[in-house]
């Protein structure tokens, strides 16, 4: 009975002591997205079942352990864990070439067969891929400003390269959008590296060289849809715009406040394809306006910006270098997917963070989460204490 009671004293102080040291408000933040997610995912998806609810709220809980477990750990640890972290992303996403399935989760010719299915449920590697990215690269990076190396060209051609090969699978997998988060992702690490201009001049000039390439591995209904955006046609509202036409004409029947939780007229009726997805920020304004999807912009800019001060903060360049590839996920995914919703983007599979239903995606951003967690407990550390754990 002593030992029970010791046991359970133990646990208390255990989880004291972590929301003590914590990030409490970035924690309170994310709390509220996944609240407000499962209430849109539910909205939009209710009439058919609760089980896309249900799929998303166990994402999130589960999303939260992974979360804790991973603050738990050093960053720099996991570093020096790359050919285990890396290997695993890569080999899971190779899979998919071999036995792959589509979005519906059924074996196909598809273009993006970038799912596994395991034991019935459909798992995507590239999102799982990109959290790995969040560790290796900026281990990678963090060795090379170390050691000053910045400069040296095969130093910098070795960081091209570990940008460049998941990029190449995942676009050989179909599925560009995630391939250009891998692109974002790393801009925005070299960018706070310190890098020379020059350099990020000569990136930036070979990513627009290299668009013709890539357009020409797009699949023609992908092509179209750029298309229909930036030189649209008639007719092009019932074909290629078909989608965010919908979209953009629910995101203005809310008004300012929106027409009530459950009681969007076109997202109750199935009017808008993917609202529970790709399109749930439709469901944000058309059921609470205006001032809903504020709110929802609002969390998703306070995520930014505690990733973006933890970054200032950090103990070391990786530290750093891990908490602004989050900063540009977050940035790019909620830049792009309000922007295809607005029909200002085309339509490239990319979902809005921590509200879009999807369990591999909901999972595995809260795994970057923790990393960001991970930074933010260790930030206080002195030199001296950060010497003696290397």
């Amino acid at each position: 009975m002593h030992k029970t009671v010791n046991i359970g004293k133990r646990i208390v102080y255990a989880v004291v002591n972590y929301f003590k040291n914590t990030y409490k408000s970035m924690w309170l933040v994310i709390i509220l997205a996944s609240i407000m997610s499962c209430m849109m995912v539910y909205s939009a998806t209710h009439s058919n079942g609760t089980r896309t609810t249900l799929v998303q709220a166990i994402a999130c809980l589960v999303g939260y352990a992974g979360a804790v477990i991973i603050s738990l750990m050093d960053y720099e640890r996991l570093g020096e864990l790359w050919w285990l972290v890396g290997g695993g992303c890569i080999f899971l996403v190779v899979l998919t070439f071999f036995v792959g399935v589509g979005a519906s989760g059924e074996y196909s010719l598809a273009d993006d067969q970038a799912w596994l299915r395991i034991a019935g449920v459909s798992f995507q590697p590239s999102e799982l891929m990109k959290i790995g990215f969040l560790i290796t690269f900026p281990y990678h990076l963090s060795v090379v400003v170390r050691n000053k190396n910045l400069d040296s060209l095969p130093h910098l051609l070795a960081l091209v390269g570990h940008i460049g090969f998941p990029v190449g699978l995942i676009i050989l997998q179909g599925d560009h959008g995630t391939a250009l988060m891998f692109l974002c992702m790393a801009m925005v690490i070299f960018i706070g590296s310190g890098i020379s201009w020059k350099y990020l001049a000569i990136g930036f000039a070979g990513i627009l060289a290299a668009l013709p390439i890539v357009w020409k591995l797009m699949g023609t209904f992908q092509r179209e849809r750029i298309r229909a955006v930036y030189n649209p046609r008639e007719g092009d509202e019932l074909g290629s715009l078909y989608q965010q036409t919908l979209g953009r004409l629910a995101v203005g029947s809310g008004g300012l406040t929106g027409q009530g939780w459950q009681q969007g007229r076109m997202i109750q009726s199935g009017l808008v394809p993917a609202d529970h997805n790709d399109l749930i920020f439709t469901v944000a304004c058309e059921e609470f306006g205006f001032v809903g999807g504020m709110v929802v912009m609002l969390l998703l800019v306070s995520i930014m910006l505690m990733s973006l001060r933890t970054a200032m903060h950090a103990r070391d360049p990786m530290g750093r270098f891990i908490c602004l590839g989050f900063f540009g996920l977050i940035a790019t995914q909620t830049i792009f997917n309000i922007g295809m919703c607005l029909v200002v983007l085309p339509v490239i599979g990319i979902t809005l963070p921590f509200f879009s239903a999807g369990g591999s995606s909901s999972m595995c951003l809260y795994l970057g989460f923790g990393l960001v967690l991970s930074v933010y407990m260790r930030q206080g550390e002195t030199d001296m204490q950060f010497i003696s754990r290397v």
